[in-house]
């Protein structure tokens, strides 16, 4: 965008005026009034690029609403904007070369265990990211802002990718974020989803599994994380449930100011330590491969138990599993 050097001689600021301009467009504007940001537009990936070459390169969606006023475009959803902005913070991922762990090396309880439960298929990854970034915009809508949780955090940070062999995707929301409205509109045909599983209560271990109505069925897990005091110090958890009840909760450090990273081409959310957090839950070896068809959920090095619900609360509202039906 061009701008004029005297658009705003009339006005009186505190500190300088911010301002982004296209990184293709040269430009000769220079007052001390404004602070210039340069940014990208590139048309493979769904986020602006301000700073790009610098090392406080910033990164924010690209479907921001914006009103032309003259010859400048000015956001007109401001606090969606800031929040943008103030989680913008480029994070990158580690891009290690892996040594695929094989699915055939696997303990005799394993083997058991899929003859009673075939392991689910892999998902495609480039379609998976896309439907996880159409889940984002979703949530937006209802001023939810979810970041990369389990697996799939791991992936981006490690491989800056999908992991091969997983067969879900996963993102949280922090408790205080979430927005029962987004559950609503889950159920009505303007979402692009449909919900498959919800286990515990809002207040609670909540979890919901949703899945695209179109494409490959990639389940998307979707945890609250909630906020706890212990020992003087704030934690985050968020919540895992068995068929019998038992609820386990996943043990974080609290979560720090926001950052923003790419993967494969979207703008995802993740805390600023990705390191920290991945330890915590898989430990110091989370560099190594795990096939994912070996895991198992409640043995993360972060997981404990934390109670259970009654066979009454699991009956009627803490573990609901939907029929999804294909054809709608």
């Amino acid at each position: 965008m061009e701008l004029q050097e005297n658009i705003c001689d009339n006005m009186n600021f505190n500190q300088p005026i911010k301002i982004a301009v296209d990184s293709n467009q040269s430009t000769k504007f220079n007052n001390e009034e404004y602070e210039i940001f340069e940014f990208k537009n590139n048309s493979k990936k769904d986020y602006l690029e301000f700073n790009p070459s610098s090392e406080s390169k910033l990164i924010i969606p690209k479907n921001i609403p914006l009103q032309n006023i003259g010859n400048l475009k000015v956001p007109t959803q401001i606090p969606m904007f800031l929040e943008f902005w103030s989680r913008g913070r480029f994070m990158d991922c580690r891009n290690f070369t892996m040594h695929r762990d094989s699915a055939k090396r696997r303990s005799i309880l394993t083997h058991l265990k899929h003859l009673i439960s075939p392991p689910r298929t892999p998902i495609p990854a480039l379609e998976s990211v896309e439907k996880l970034a159409k889940v984002r915009e979703e949530m937006l809508k209802f001023g939810i802002f979810p970041f990369l949780n389990g697996g799939t955090f791991l992936g981006w940070y490690r491989e800056c990718s999908v992991i091969p062999h997983t067969t879900d995707m996963d993102i949280a929301i922090l408790a205080e974020n979430w927005n029962q409205e987004f559950s609503e509109f889950l159920w009505t045909h303007n979402s692009s989803f449909r919900v498959k599983r919800q286990l515990g209560m809002v207040n609670d271990s909540y979890e919901l599994t949703i899945i695209p109505k179109t494409g490959f069925k990639t389940p998307i897990d979707v945890f609250l994380m909630y906020k706890e005091e212990k020992n003087g110090k704030e934690n985050r958890w968020v919540g895992g449930l068995t068929t019998t009840g038992i609820k386990y909760k996943y043990i974080y450090p609290e979560y720090d100011p926001w950052c923003a990273a790419d993967l494969m081409g979207h703008l995802f959310w993740v805390t600023c330590t990705p390191e920290d957090k991945i330890k915590k839950e898989y430990g110091p070896n989370w560099y190594l491969d795990e096939n994912s068809s070996k895991y198992t959920w409640n043995a993360a090095k972060n997981a404990v138990e934390n109670g259970r619900f009654t066979w009454t609360q699991m009956m009627t509202e803490t573990y609901n599993e939907y029929r999804i039906n294909d054809v709608m």
